[in-house]
């Protein structure tokens, strides 16, 4: 696995030195970048209560479900999301600027790692956004943080999401009964036996191996890496939701 330090990436402070990892359409064209969520971006104007909005519109697909406040977004990235080792979040933005969703990895291993919070909050012009982020942030998983398999997990009835999944070359590898529960005001689904699901659907895991990212997408681990972004001095290489 490649020593790159999650931690010191997220605590850049320079917006100048923010990873950014270069999102590109099929014929290689930028079409925007997934800026990586650092102190240096925690006060810009509009992200908190963009992240806020897109929770909010995006709750049936997380498995924890509550109505989220501006307050409670920032205190989930200052004593979770930044402090974390084993995650990074990323917001998508066009060349502008302008945000679009945001897409993430969690469960940082030394021979895995899972997408996390993947919302499209915003309609783009961008033909496949969310198919090109995708490919971004696999290429970085795979050449940056040097794992071999790319996980995920996904609502048994979330079709779309699914579909796309495909598309970038997961595959199901397992499907876990989930049981819904109500407490505090908040819904609640957890993985537990089958003879205890009520849910009603499942929580599927899908797995992306390195080779069969390669076979899908041949060029993605050759041409593709230059547009791979980090600080430039840096010495490094370059809970769940799936709303499409």
């Amino acid at each position: 696995m490649a020593q790159v330090d999650i931690v010191s990436l997220k605590d850049n402070a320079d917006p100048a030195r923010r990873l950014r990892l270069a999102i590109r359409d099929d014929s290689g064209r930028h079409v925007g970048d997934l800026q990586c969520i650092d102190r240096s971006m925690l006060d810009e104007p509009g992200l908190i209560d963009d992240l806020t909005t897109w929770r909010n519109q995006s709750m049936p697909f997380f498995l924890s479900q509550f109505n989220a406040t501006q307050e409670r977004t920032r205190q989930w990235l200052e004593t979770i999301s930044l402090p974390a080792a084993d995650r990074i979040l990323f917001v998508i933005c066009d060349p502008g600027g302008n945000r679009f969703g945001n897409f993430g990895i969690c469960n940082i291993r030394p021979a895995s790692a899972e997408f996390d919070n993947v919302i499209r909050g915003r309609a783009s012009d961008i033909r496949n956004l969310m198919f090109h982020c995708g490919r971004a942030l696999l290429e970085w998983m795979f050449s940056g943080l040097g794992v071999e398999t790319a996980e995920l997990h996904v609502f048994s009835h979330n079709e779309k999401a699914i579909g796309l999944y495909k598309r970038l070359g997961f595959a199901a590898a397992e499907s876990l009964p989930l049981r819904r529960t109500e407490e505090e005001g908040m819904v609640k689904y957890s993985v537990v036996d089958r003879s205890e699901a009520n849910a009603g659907f499942d929580y599927l895991r899908m797995e992306l191996p390195i080779g069969r990212f390669r076979q899908a997408h041949p060029a993605a681990l050759l041409d593709r890496l230059k547009p791979l972004t980090a600080p430039a001095d840096s010495g490094r290489g370059a809970e769940l939701c799936h709303p499409w």
